[in-house]
């Protein structure tokens, strides 16, 4: 999924007015939420990889989501958003590093 395909997609499914300003927010908290799972996750994986696993958009959709509502996270990670993560971490555990979970050198 593309990032604007994502952000289009969300915006839709919040009930969120499509324009210029709301549009371009809920693109950088995604970004922002990306980030911080694609870290917690594994880094050596491919995004594309991620952006195409369903699980992942999930996690993805439900972290913007509550960037959105709570830019402090106050609360902290929600918990399906933990729950999604660890089943993350579980899938990806060994891609792009040895059977030990660590990341190869290049």
């Amino acid at each position: 999924m593309t990032d604007d395909g994502f952000t289009t997609r969300l915006l839709a499914e919040l009930n969120l007015d499509d324009v210029d300003e709301t549009r371009a927010t809920i693109n950088s908290l995604m970004k922002q939420a990306r980030a911080v799972l694609v870290s917690a996750i594994n880094s050596n994986v491919d995004l594309k990889v991620y952006m195409n696993d369903d699980l992942f958009l999930g996690a993805l959709d439900a972290l913007t989501t509550q960037l959105f509502y709570d830019r402090t996270l106050e609360n902290n990670f929600s918990l399906g958003v933990q729950m999604m993560l660890v089943q993350l971490q579980a899938k990806y555990l060994n891609e792009g590093g040895d059977s030990n979970g660590n990341a190869q050198n290049s």
